[in-house]
């Protein structure tokens, strides 16, 4: 049995842009973005010991939440353009690398990352799927077989979120987690939800009721000033719902034979290090590689850099 580690790209790349001084530069472009992105890889592939290896991207343009719902993260600001530039950098260095990124337009990586996950889930060759991510949007893929490795601090301290985890962190499960964005909605997404339910209201809701249907069917049970907000905010409430509900159907398919995480592969990596002067990394590459059939899996905690 296999383990598949599929990385969500845009989430560790904003974590490592603002956990790296910017003062880390390569012919005068900055790429702390860069290097944070692949230490963390690193690490993560040493801790894990993934067989399979996959990465999922942002495409750049609207997506169909965006069509769905004009206002879809619109209070968000432009990213820092010294951040804009290292995208195209980490996606050549990953296409150059030959490990299968996965970009789709009119698709979030999440939804990439669904697709990955439901995918791999359905091989018997594959025991564990693992997400590392710093989105928890996507604990609502959690199940037997997927996990997700968040960051706590930083890059330097992870924690792996199980089905139990997810419920102790948010208060629901994770096949809720739609749900409970639906009811609440998302502020960082910028859809609304419920006006006047918070996590508090909404993990309640979701306890006695099970689902957003089932709220919507069992009002008359419920008091008086919530059933209103409840029922002037329906329609938002199943926006919010289609907004936060990932898509597992997206148009391209896992090829665990590409996935394979291999020489070549990790070859491939060193090259690209060293091309950036990289030099801790390669070190760290190449540590690896010689010491392979005598390493110890990474304490979770431990430092990545």
């Amino acid at each position: 049995m296999s383990h598949l580690l599929v990385i969500d790209a845009h989430a560790v790349i904003h974590r490592a842009y603002h956990s790296i001084p910017p003062s880390l530069t390569y012919n005068g472009q900055v790429v702390n973005a860069l290097y944070g992105f692949y230490s963390m890889f690193l690490s993560t592939v040493d801790q894990l010991k993934p067989k399979y290896v996959v990465v999922c991207m942002d495409s750049p343009g609207p997506t169909f939440r965006d069509k769905e719902y004009m206002a879809y993260r619109a209070q968000r600001r432009p990213a820092d353009q010294d951040l804009v530039k290292q995208f195209p950098l980490v996606k050549q260095s990953l296409e150059n690398s030959a490990i299968p990124l996965f970009i789709m337009g009119g698709y979030e990586a999440d939804d990439l990352i669904a697709t990955v996950a439901l995918q791999a889930s359905k091989q018997n060759s594959i025991s564990t799927v693992t997400v590392l991510t710093g989105d928890k949007d996507l604990m609502q893929l959690v199940n037997q077989k997927v996990q997700l490795l968040m960051p706590v601090r930083g890059l330097s301290q992870t924690k792996t979120y199980s089905i139990d985890d997810v419920t102790q962190r948010l208060g629901v499960k994770p096949d809720q987690v739609v749900d409970l964005k639906a009811l609440m909605g998302d502020p960082s997404d910028n859809y609304p939800g419920v006006k006047g339910v918070g996590p508090k209201i909404a993990t309640s809701l979701l306890e006695k009721y099970e689902n957003l249907d089932s709220v919507y069917q069992h009002l008359d049970e419920i008091k008086e000033n919530l059933r209103q907000k409840l029922e002037t905010d329906k329609d938002n409430a199943y926006l919010s719902q289609k907004l936060a509900q990932l898509v597992y159907d997206a148009p391209i398919e896992l090829s665990l034979d590409s996935a394979l995480w291999n020489q070549d592969k990790q070859d491939n990596l060193l090259n690209i290090f060293k091309s950036f002067n990289f030099k801790s990394l390669a070190s760290r590459l190449q540590n690896k590689n010689k010491n392979q059939s005598k390493s110890q899996p990474i304490n979770p905690q431990q430092s990545l850099f």
